[in-house]
């Protein structure tokens, strides 16, 4: 039995002050991802998890799945990881039918399914989502006195890649209830730019806005082709693109040997990004010796 630690606090949302936060903890220290359809376990979700461990370091890990069960040496990490004594971070795999319909209204893509998913977890525990490729630079934890906290950029609509919230948090609430205007053959719509121009626009204190420092704009050119020494000061999450950076950033000399990252080539990849897994797995930023297969 999962023991929901401070899953069960309550707020009261008439004393809720989303600028400056409740003097405790309102969200409970429960990471979760979401993992539909794929039952192959990846090495850049190895990182993101790997980066949470060592830099949050939460009470627990929710891997919510519509898989019995996950597949993949990078799945047979996590299992190690989690009977390490190494450590205090317990690593759960949740079964989850996966989301077909909203409101009577087929869902179009895996990856509505996947936004439906994401607030139906966060409305049963609270806690902090994050999406598959987001690496966690810092402790998450001074977020965890918000009703609601979430990466929206200047000019921008906001992102769901990082979400930290109470259960009952209202915007969390609203946003569901907006997908009654659900439209199916548009991406991003129901997901960021209805919930930014209807919702937060007029009512900004539903939430606590990070505009820059959860890294959940474009940044690529700085993970991909520069060597960028200050990430760890200026961001608490970066969301990684690494699955789109084959068209997000132009090659740059790295060939075929970086088409793919494992833990073989971070050892000597001389970007930002390499210096980030490498500390993530191997726990040091330095370039390393070539490591045999």
């Amino acid at each position: 039995m999962i023991d929901y630690e401070h899953s069960h606090l309550e707020f009261d949302s008439a004393n809720s002050n989303n600028v400056t936060g409740f003097n405790e903890y309102i969200v409970p220290d429960i990471v979760h991802y979401i993992q539909l359809e794929n039952p192959f376990f990846d090495f850049i979700t190895l990182i993101s998890i790997m980066s949470t461990i060592r830099h949050h370091k939460p009470k627990l890990i929710m891997i919510h799945s519509d898989r019995k069960k996950l597949r993949g040496k990078y799945w047979q990490k996590i299992i190690e990881l989690n009977s390490s004594k190494m450590i205090n971070t317990r690593i759960y795999l949740n079964k989850i039918p996966r989301p077909r319909y909203i409101f009577d209204r087929k869902l179009s893509s895996i990856y509505h399914a996947s936004d439906i998913a994401r607030f139906r977890v966060l409305r049963k525990y609270g806690g902090i989502y994050l999406d598959n490729d987001v690496y966690v630079v810092k402790p998450l934890h001074e977020f965890r006195r918000y009703e609601f906290v979430i990466g929206w950029p200047e000019n921008q609509y906001l992102g769901t890649q990082v979400l930290i919230c109470h259960k009952n948090a209202r915007f969390l609430r609203l946003w569901y209830d907006s997908y009654h205007n659900y439209k199916a053959d548009l991406w991003y719509y129901n997901a960021g730019e209805f919930p930014t121009k209807h919702i937060l626009e007029s009512s900004p204190n539903l939430v606590h806005r990070v505009r820059n420092e959860f890294g959940v704009d474009n940044l690529v050119e700085m993970l991909y082709n520069q060597m960028n020494p200050h990430w760890q000061a200026q961001y608490y999450t970066i969301h990684l693109l690494e699955r789109h950076r084959s068209y997000l950033v132009p090659n740059k000399g790295d060939g075929n040997r970086f088409r793919y990252f494992n833990e073989y080539n971070i050892g000597n990849y001389n970007r930002t990004f390499g210096e980030m897994a490498r500390l993530a797995y191997f726990g040091e930023k330095k370039i390393l010796d070539p490591i045999k297969k």
